[in-house]
């Protein structure tokens, strides 16, 4: 290889055509690389960090497609930061009872047995959408509620909670929360939930603030209504709807609805998860505009790196 390059030159030496014909090669081959980074530089963009806050175990459901692309797909870090035990769900728990081999819905072994059982069940769903942590509260889970304030009223306490979502963000520099969007007819946990964490979003310098989304499988429009909890600002319309069914794979054989079925599968416990099978086709994500000062703006970041699964609502 050495000599057939020395030769190369001499015959360059030689022939001043050949000579300019290399140069032209080589000018080429430069130029022709230059796409080719960028488009590296695209596909290595991830888009940073996020922490879900929900009420219950089972909820990352309403964020499940988001969460795997972002995390698996794209290389970004999930948290979840999980505040009841899920306790509540013994009711739904008749196929668990005979895989578990307990009798869990006797509402008195249902609320021994499920915190463990439930916490199990939130980390295996982990593992199928990649999310890297969780943070369980062990806050209690009374009853299905649409008053924001009753989980307060059964022994939530709010402070801790707000707290430990405030020191998470200021470890983790978390560039996105996740929560569901607090409808007033929603389980009023789901709604505290959210509250909670815009709360603690707000209490931080505006420099570490992430901005605050809310997930829902409903399209309709948001109407706010006074929260005695704490204030956040929703958009009327959705800003982004994710489509679970977006295919990918080999042949594109596969789809989110995949994923969104094995992280229920995983969920065992409660039964009235399992009938979500293929039931919702999107997400659909709001942003609150309070959270941060640049909430827009990292809003449309991230579901710009999302891509081609995502449509944006503009009104």
């Amino acid at each position: 290889m050495v000599e057939r390059a020395r030769n190369r030159h001499v015959e360059e030496d030689q022939n001043p055509k050949l000579r300019r014909h290399y140069r032209a090669r080589f000018w080429l081959a430069r130029f022709a690389l230059v796409p080719l980074i960028g488009l590296g530089t695209v596909f290595a963009e991830q888009p940073g960090k996020a922490l879900i806050v929900v009420a219950h175990p089972d909820d990352e459901y309403y964020c499940a497609s988001t969460v795997y692309k972002m995390a698996v797909q794209l290389g970004g870090t999930v948290d979840e930061l999980i505040i009841t035990n899920g306790e509540g769900g013994y009711r739904y728990s008749t196929l668990a009872a005979a895989y578990y081999k307990k009798p869990l819905t006797n509402e008195v072994v249902g609320r021994r047995e499920l915190p463990a059982i439930r916490r199990q069940e939130a980390i295996n769903a982990g593992k199928v959408l990649g999310i890297r942590s969780h943070y369980f509260l062990d806050q209690v889970d009374q009853h299905f509620t649409t008053d924001e304030r009753d989980g307060a009223k059964y022994g939530w306490k709010s402070d801790l909670i707000s707290s430990r979502i405030r020191a998470l963000i200021r470890q983790e520099k978390y560039r996105y929360v996740f929560a569901l969007l607090p409808r007033a007819t929603s389980h009023g946990y789901h709604q505290a939930a959210t509250a909670l964490a815009a709360s603690a979003i707000q209490a931080l310098p505006p420099i570490l603030r992430p901005v605050l989304l809310g997930f829902d499988t409903n399209p309709a429009r948001f109407e706010p209504l006074p929260t005695e909890l704490f204030p956040q600002t929703w958009q009327l319309d959705y800003r982004f709807a994710f489509d679970r069914t977006t295919k990918f794979g080999f042949r594109d054989a596969l789809s989110y609805q995949i994923v969104v079925d094995w992280m229920i599968a995983e969920h065992k416990s409660q039964g009235l998860l399992q009938t979500m099978d293929r039931r919702d086709p999107k997400e659909y994500i709001w942003v609150d505009l309070s959270s941060s000062p640049q909430a827009q703006k990292s809003a449309d970041s991230l579901f710009r790196l999302l891509g081609q699964d995502v449509t944006h609502n503009d009104k």
